[in-house]
This record gives C-alpha cells, sequence and structure tokens, in this order.
C-alpha cells in the first residue's frame, strides 16, 4: 500500500479522533518491496510486497499501553482503539512514563528518489542479469538478492505533532563460490537513487574474491594486524553506537565505566585511537536518513572526533531527571577516511589478514563490549604489503572499542550493506593493529 501524506494525514486525524484517554500517540507505516532473487547463475524468484502497519499508544496519567494492527478499514480501526483503552486502564503506573513530545521542526530529508520508487521488475532484472552473465562466463555460481524498497512513515500525536517522511532504497548483494577449491566471494552496495546503481564492479570484486579463495591454506591464529573492508566496518561501528547511552554510564552498566575513573565523565575524554571519528548526519547525501527519531529532530551530531568521545545518547526521561536536553540516537552512521585505495592500505601491512565481511556476531562480554564473529566469503593473507594467499576462515573475539583504539589508516569511504542492521553506513576500509583472530574455522 502506498499512502500519500494527504492520506496518511487522514488516517492518523481519524485514529486520534477515536481516542478518548488522555493522551495518544501513533505511528502509521507504509512499504512497498521489489525483490529479486537469483542462485545457481538463474532467477528464481521475484515478488512486490506492500505493507501497511498502525502502532497506537495512549495513556491515562502514568498508565499505557500499545496495539498494532495491519489494516486500516474502520471496524479494525475503531476495534484497536477500544482495545488499547482498556489495556491502558489495566496496566501498572509506569514511574517513567512521559507525555507525548510536542511538534518541532524537522529538516526536510534526502531519502526519497523518484527514480528508485518507479523502478520496475523489469528494470531491476536489467541490473541484475549481467552480474548473473559475468558468473556465468567465470564459471562460478551466483547467488545475489536484490530489494528495491520504497515506504513512507508518520507520527502523530495528542499534543498536535505530525510529522511525515518517505524513504528509497535499493540494497543488492551476491555471493560467488567456485565450483572447486571451496572458493567463496561476497560483495554488495546501496543506493537512495536507482538512477546510481552499478552492479557491474559489485558482480566483478565478488568473483574475483571466490576465484582467488579457492584452496585456502591454514594460517595460525592470534593477534595481528588485519584490513577491514566496509561490510565489516559498518557491522563493527553499530555494535559500538548501539552501546554510546547515559542512563547505562549513569547506572555503571556501560563499557565506558571501565574506561574513566570514578566519578569522571566519559564526554571530552580521549578513549580511542587519535585517527578514529565517527559522525551522524540526516542530511548527509551518499548515506542520509530521516530527519527525526520518535518526534526528536536529528542533526548532526559528532560521536567520536578524533579520538575523543564527544556525546552520549540520552532518552526523554533520563534527559529530563539530569535536566538536560534529550539526545537521540543516530539514524546514520559516516566515518570519514583518509582516502587510501585498498591496494594502498594493504601495502603497509608487512603481515597480517584481509577480511571481506564478518557474520554472525554475537556480544561476548558486555562490560568490555566483547563480541565474537566469523570472517567469511574472501579472507586472505597479507605479507611484505601484498595478498600472499587465501587463509581459511576465523573465528574473532575482539570489541569495536579496540579497533578504534588500534586504528592505524583508513580508506575511501562507500556505502555498503551489513550483517547486523539496515541503517545506512558510510564508511572506509580500516588498517588495524592486534586485531584478536582467535581461532581458525574450517567453513568456506
Amino acid at each position: 500500500m502506498s499512502l500519500s501524506r494527504q492520506q496518511t494525514e487522514s488516517l492518523c486525524d481519524q485514529i486520534l479522533g477515536l481516542v478518548k484517554a488522555d493522551d495518544a500517540e501513533v505511528w502509521v507505516s507504509d512499504s512497498e518491496d521489489l525483490q529479486l532473487r537469483s542462485a545457481n547463475n538463474d532467477i528464481t524468484s521475484n515478488g512486490l510486497v506492500d505493507r501497511v502497519r498502525i502502532s497506537l499508544s495512549v495513556s491515562y496519567g502514568k498508565r499505557s499501553a500499545s496495539i498494532s494492527v495491519n489494516q486500516v478499514d474502520d471496524f479494525t480501526l475503531r476495534e484497536a482503539v477500544e482495545k488499547v483503552q482498556a489495556m491502558a486502564k489495566l496496566a501498572p503506573e509506569d514511574p517513567e512514563h512521559l507525555p507525548p513530545v510536542a511538534p518541532s521542526d524537522y529538516a526536510e530529508p534526502l531519502t526519497f528518489s523518484e527514480t528508485t520508487a518507479a523502478m520496475t521488475p523489469g528494470e531491476a532484472l536489467a541490473h541484475v542479469r549481467p552480474v548473473i552473465e559475468q558468473a556465468r562466463a567465470a564459471g562460478v555460481e551466483s547467488a545475489g538478492y536484490l530489494e528495491r524498497s520504497v515506504s513512507g512513515s508518520a507520527l502523530a500525536n495528542s499534543q498536535g505533532l505530525f510529522v511525515h517522511q518517505r524513504e528509497t532504497t535499493v540494497g543488492f548483494s551476491v555471493t560467488a563460490r567456485a565450483s572447486e577449491g571451496g572458493g567463496s566471494g561476497w560483495a554488495s552496495t546501496q543506493v537512495t537513487d536507482a538512477g546510481q546503481l552499478d552492479l557491474a564492479p559489485v558482480g566483478e570484486r565478488a568473483i574475483e574474491k571466490a576465484l582467488a579463495s579457492q584452496n585456502p591454506a591454514e594460517r595460525a591464529p592470534g593477534r595481528t594486524t588485519v584490513v577491514l573492508e566496509p561490510a565489516a566496518v559498518r557491522d563493527l561501528l553499530g555494535l559500538l553506537t548501539w552501546s554510546l547511552d547515559r542512563r547505562s554510564f549513569d547506572e555503571g552498566r556501560s563499557f565506558l565505566n571501565a574506561l574513566v575513573g570514578e566519578g569522571e565523565d566519559p564526554v571530552g575524554k580521549e578513549l580511542f585511537g587519535a585517527k578514529a571519528n565517527l559522525v551522524s548526519d540526516p542530511l548527509f547525501a551518499p548515506a542520509p536518513c530521516e530527519t527525526h527519531s520518535h518526534g526528536l529532530p536529528l542533526t548532526r551530531t559528532p560521536w567520536i572526533e578524533n579520538g575523543v568521545l564527544r556525546n552520549l545518547t540520552v532518552g526523554r526521561f533520563w534527559a529530563r531527571k539530569l535536566g538536560i536536553d534529550p539526545q537521540p540516537g543516530p539514524g546514520n552512521l559516516i566515518m570519514p577516511g583518509d582516502g587510501h585505495s585498498l591496494e594502498d592500505l594493504i601495502a603497509q601491512v608487512e603481515d597480517g589478514v584481509l577480511i571481506t565481511r564478518l557474520w554472525y556476531l554475537r556480544m561476548v562480554q558486555p562490560q568490555t563490549l566483547l563480541y565474537t564473529g566469523l570472517t567469511r566469503d574472501g579472507t586472505f593473507a597479507i605479507r611484505d604489503g601484498a595478498i600472499a594467499g587465501p587463509v581459511k576462515n576465523f573465528r574473532f573475539n575482539e570489541s569495536p572499542v579496540n579497533v578504534l583504539k588500534n586504528l592505524v589508516a583508513s580508506g575511501v569511504p562507500t556505502r555498503v550493506l551489513g550483517s547486523e542492521s539496515r541503517m545506512p553506513v558510510h564508511a572506509p576500509a580500516l588498517v588495524v593493529k592486534d586485531f584478536n583472530l582467535s581461532s581458525v574455522s574450517d567453513a568456506s
């Protein structure tokens, strides 16, 4: 279902008009996803999925409840309002409950492209087919996934707030597998405007890695210098920023508590390497995001600047308790790079490992933000500044905090897909010393 701004606002007004509770907040989201899958060097499926979701929260004083529905007919909406109001009256009081946010000014986002919204299944196929032909010509098996998403979201509440924003993205990833020797390669891209979509280089990278990674040797695990390609970097950055929270620190539950002295504030401290920089900016054109977070305006926010922690996320309740302004979390992540090519970064490494991407990341120790996971789809030894051949994959045990502390050099930022979140991320490849490759994994 594709709802216009006018239709969405009318729907929000209709729902709020049915509510008799003290306060109410309604979130309406709709999306149209075009999905194209390939495997074994052939198209396997395509689909066009329409969704609409309505979430309504109501409160009587500090008693509140929420409900979600996926239909917009009058009967469903009336029944939902009646049910959620009945639940709210029975709910226990929440001492941290706050009234809905007041209206504010929001920048016009850069997240929508008419070209993307108009993309047809035939046009999507025209982008993907050359990648399949590349794989056939190279003698490898490919499996790809393209998703074009057109979505809209609106937030309205009983305080008079109404904000509606639209978003489009096209994401594509492809895995190439060599028929012999266990070779596997992967590459991806993501854009807002389908007019900027160029899948040929993506296919070439995946195929090249698949052919080059056949018959990997076993390299001893241990701490070593690694070159992390952008897909690996984006996943690690996301794990870090999710944990930059003021309340967690104040209550002694954050990895930051171990990095500063008792009673010290981590903001303003140099907790990372001098080359570490991380910002969010909803109006950053290569990887934009919405310009509000649950009604709070999003603006350009530095999180880490030359190794110094500059900001922490602060929720509305905790901000009121501290008497400060709330600070929403990032809607996107941007890591500037030094501008080195991947070849230049590899040339800086005397002995190390090139990692294409990471997989199955899981928390090990919250106190230090230690995670574990696996390398995947192209892991190579580096010797004397050059690729020295494929090696078996590794399990790693490492913290994104240490990654930024041990950052040596960085490349050209790019926007790629990851395995941990859908957040837009613009990040470069990184050279990182003392990365803990803890054991060898035979999985290819």
